[in-house]
Formats: structure tokens, sequence, C-alpha cells
């Protein structure tokens, strides 16, 4: 068996409508928090939003 590692996290161009409600959901934060910090584009808060809309909606790449 081969190791495999995962590359960061892409998101894709383009989310869908209403992605910013179901991160916060998964977070467990209000939506309004998901915007202020992806606007921000900075900080702990921001890292793990990137990290579950990227798990939710982004391209899974591996490299070998």
């Amino acid at each position: 068996m081969s190791t495999k590692f995962m590359t960061t996290p892409s998101l894709p161009p383009f989310l869908p409508h209403g992605w910013k409600k179901e991160v916060a959901k998964v977070l467990g934060i209000h939506p309004n928090t998901v915007a202020r910090n992806v606007k921000r584009g900075k900080g702990e808060v921001y890292n793990r939003i990137v990290l579950a809309a990227a798990a939710k909606y982004g391209e899974k790449k591996e490299i070998q």
C-alpha cells in the first residue's frame, strides 16, 4: 500500500447559494460570523470556515 498525501483544501470558484448558513450550522456559529470572517480573510475562525467549506464543497486532490 502506498502513502497518499492530501493537499491544502481548495474551494470551488463559486460556492452554492446558502453555503454560509450551512457552514455556520456545522460549526455552531452565526451566519453573520461566517460573512464577517470571510470578508476579513484571516484568523482562526476563518481557517475553520475554509476547512469546513472545503470538506463540504471542495475538490479532493491527492499527491503521489
